[in-house]
């Protein structure tokens, strides 16, 4: 993608971002309101597709700016987080929308977006 395009990709990116963190916070205070209902708490390695350390470092604070869930650790050689929830119905669920702000964070890396794929 041309580099005039990256402002809007960063621009898009934030608003999908913003709405994944409503969502997380709705989840989060249905589960106050009504405890114990959802809660299935679990830390989990999540392999990524972050180039760079930066990438895995963008990817790990969108993770924790999402409430319910934190990154612990980022594996400085193979860019894999460490991740612990307290929503994880499944791995496939959790890793799917990893991967969604993962490709959001992807798409806001200047000149580059998310590559082949």
């Amino acid at each position: 993608m041309s580099a005039l395009l990256w402002p809007l990709r960063l621009v898009r990116s934030l608003a999908l971002f913003l709405v994944e963190l409503v969502r997380a916070n709705l989840r989060v205070a249905v589960e106050v309101a009504t405890p114990g209902l959802g809660m299935q708490a679990a830390i989990m390695v999540v392999p990524t597709r972050t180039r760079n350390l930066v990438e895995a470092v963008l990817l790990a604070n969108a993770i924790s700016l999402t409430p319910g869930t934190l990154t612990l650790e980022v594996d400085e050689d193979t860019r894999d987080l460490y991740v612990h929830t307290l929503y994880a119905p499944t791995r496939e669920e959790f890793l799917a929308g990893v991967a969604r702000l993962e490709d959001l964070v992807l798409d806001m890396t200047p000149l580059r977006g998310r590559g082949p794929a």
